[in-house]
């Protein structure tokens, strides 16, 4: 006898799980614990098998039995419904957020440096896989990706909580190119978050306090590596990253340039760096203590260690320097300095390894000013030792 809605509904359970037959191969099994699911039974290539239909009551009888009448048709068609459903599951998960997301990520890894590529990669994988992971590309709100957007907030990472929200809205992006999603729930949350309180820019050291600055390194009782390698920053107008993990292998004394791979710098584009006499000089100096090694600044207690991210900043700390500048913001003063004092925007920029925003423009435009650069590192040098014009 068929199932009724009231028998389906009344149905109790017992000491043991049990099942209540409907038609054909359709039945109700109940456990023990109240638990009720949809199950057909089908023969196929004279096997008897089992698919779920889904769990009463989200499922109800009508609907299970719309379900059975589907998977009869495919049996007709000579299909077997495990193996489609087995299929679907499949895609079903590639176009999941995460699959989606790791498929962005392994895109752009080409673009990126190996550094940001991790803090990406952890960034969604501890702040937006938890929450977003799991759910289809296509079925993810606005309201499902403010959520996660708001929990950052609440964290007080509100500058991180707005470079998620980019990451976020790229990886959809790149699934409506894909043609797994429609539309972009990421592109207006943004007037939705709290706003930012005012930017507070790197501190940048005046000019005036530069060849004090200089000379306070020089009389510091830190490691010569640290000290060096902190000068060799400030000579060629580096960032921090690029000076630690500098190798020898990379400097050519003959030619007087330094050779940054692209795997190393932040815009993945090749650097060469014009060394002026004292640049040569302090890395001649650095290789009496690491030309054996590998890295140009290695860690002062291990051969086979770059410097630690830190030591920089730990050093300004300690000349008192700490309130006038960090390792960035002597970036900052070149630039300022440089250009009031009529040097080209493109030489500095270039030297500064900026990315031309203009993109029309950086298509075109792939000067290297070297020789250019050259003459300002050689005039930078002479005004940071205290004897420039």
């Amino acid at each position: 006898m068929p199932l009724t809605n009231v028998t389906v509904k009344n149905a109790q359970p017992k000491d043991k799980d049990y099942k209540l037959f409907d038609e054909k191969g359709l039945f109700l099994l109940v456990r023990k614990n109240g638990a009720k699911y949809w199950r057909q039974k089908y023969l196929l290539d004279g096997k008897e098998k089992q698919l779920s239909l889904g769990v009463y009551p989200t499922v109800s009888l009508k609907e299970a039995r719309v379900k059975r009448d589907e998977l009869k048709q495919q049996l007709r068609q000579g299909e077997d419904p495990s193996a489609q459903r087995r299929k679907q599951t499949t895609a079903d998960h590639q176009h999941d957020f995460e699959s989606v997301a790791r498929r962005w990520h392994q895109n752009n890894l080409p673009r990126w440096t190996p550094r940001y590529a991790l803090k990406i990669s952890q960034m969604m994988e501890s702040r937006v896989f938890p929450h977003l992971g799991s759910k289809p590309i296509d079925g993810i709100s606005n309201a499902d990706v403010l959520r996660v957007l708001r929990l950052m907030e609440d964290d007080g990472v509100r500058e991180t909580t707005r470079k998620c929200r980019t990451y976020i809205q790229q990886v959809f992006t790149f699934a409506i190119a894909e043609g797994i999603a429609e539309h972009n729930p990421a592109t207006g949350v943004i007037h939705a978050l709290k706003a930012l309180p005012p930017a507070n820019h790197q501190r940048s050291l005046p000019m005036s306090m530069m060849p004090e600055f200089f000379g306070a390194i020089k009389k510091d009782t830190a490691h010569p590596i640290v000290k060096l390698g902190l000068e060799l920053l400030m000579l060629t107008m580096t960032r921090t990253g690029e000076v630690r993990f500098a190798t020898w292998d990379e400097i050519d004394f003959e030619k007087r340039l330094w050779s940054i791979p692209a795997a190393r710098m932040k815009m993945r584009n090749d650097h060469l760096v014009p060394l002026s006499p004292r640049a040569l000089e302090v890395l001649k100096q650095l290789h009496q203590h690491t030309g054996h090694g590998r890295y140009v600044v290695r860690s002062p207690n291990s051969i086979s260690k770059p410097l630690s991210e830190n030591a920089f900043l730990v050093l300004i700390k300690r000349i008192g320097y700490q309130e006038h500048t960090t390792t960035h913001g002597l970036r900052a003063t070149a630039s300022t300095v440089l250009n009031e004092a009529g040097f080209r925007a493109d030489v500095i920029e270039k030297q500064l390894a900026h990315e031309e925003r203009n993109q029309v423009r950086k298509a075109y435009n792939r000067a290297d000013y070297l020789e250019e650069r050259r003459e300002m590192l050689e005039w930078w040098e002479r005004k940071i030792l205290g004897d420039g014009e």
